[in-house]
């Protein structure tokens, strides 16, 4: 396996603000070997960690992401909303999140969020910092749902390890897939089926499936053969795991 069976969700997003360096801090005291983060420019293109196209969900603002430039970042509190521990936690740069999941010796699944900007300027941006802050490319994923986001990305970095994200799987993903030369397939875990399963295991391809936080569910998607899944809370998920592959998802604490 590329990644691992257990992967926190936007860092621990049950446990710690998401997509902050408090919730990659957090994944790794849990233990998670991998952590899955969303990435996006701000309307200056500074590369960021965030999910939303707005602020108002997960910051103590309003509006829309593109509305902020870098020099608003440290008047913005990307924490509070989750709980009053966290206040005043910043919405991190890009560089700076890559830099602690190095330090944490975290694989890291990058999900780019293009929304309705240019895909051959947000892959330029985003793989910038990579290029710069993250030396080992085996413990890199890049996903999106975006095709022509993915495909500018390849462009720039042929050895990357593009991961397709869908929802339901489309008639044409085996094409994609090999146009991009992905590694590995990214599925709904409420959507995928056994079939879908089979059919991606056969062809070659790993399957994670998000967001799934219940250990029944994981059991059964494991039993399908299903490599891993992205969880907001990884403890919880320890039990499901197959004895045979728990220090593939968690190291020892």
């Amino acid at each position: 396996m590329i990644a691992s069976r257990i992967i926190g969700h936007r860092g621990a997003a049950h446990l710690a603000p998401e997509n902050t360096l408090a919730g990659i801090q957090m994944a790794a005291e849990c233990g998670v070997t991998w952590v899955e983060l969303d990435t996006t420019l701000l309307g200056d293109s500074t590369p960021v960690l965030f999910h939303d196209e707005h602020l108002d969900r997960c910051t103590n603002q309003q509006g829309p992401l593109s509305a902020l430039s870098f020099d608003a970042l440290p008047l913005l509190d990307a924490g509070s909303w989750f709980h009053p521990e966290w206040i005043d936690e910043p919405m991190p740069h890009l560089s700076d999140a890559l830099r602690l999941c190095q330090e944490l010796q975290l694989g890291l699944n990058l999900e780019i969020k293009p929304f309705d900007l240019e895909p051959d300027l947000v892959a330029e941006r985003v793989f910038e910092q990579i290029s710069v802050y993250w030396p080992t490319p085996e413990k890199l994923i890049i996903s999106c749902y975006n095709f022509d986001l993915l495909s500018a990305y390849k462009a720039l970095d042929p050895q990357a390890q593009i991961g397709l994200l869908y929802d339901h799987l489309p008639e044409l993903w085996q094409l994609k897939a090999e146009m991009l030369e992905a590694v590995s397939l990214h599925c709904d875990a409420n959507l995928i089926t056994p079939s879908d399963v089979k059919v991606i295991k056969q062809a070659g391809y790993e399957l994670y499936c998000y967001t799934c936080n219940d250990p029944t569910q994981a059991a059964i998607l494991f039993d399908w053969g299903v490599d891993g899944i992205f969880t907001d809370n990884p403890p919880l998920m320890r039990s499901c795991i197959p004895s045979n592959n728990l220090n593939e998802a968690f190291i020892s604490l």
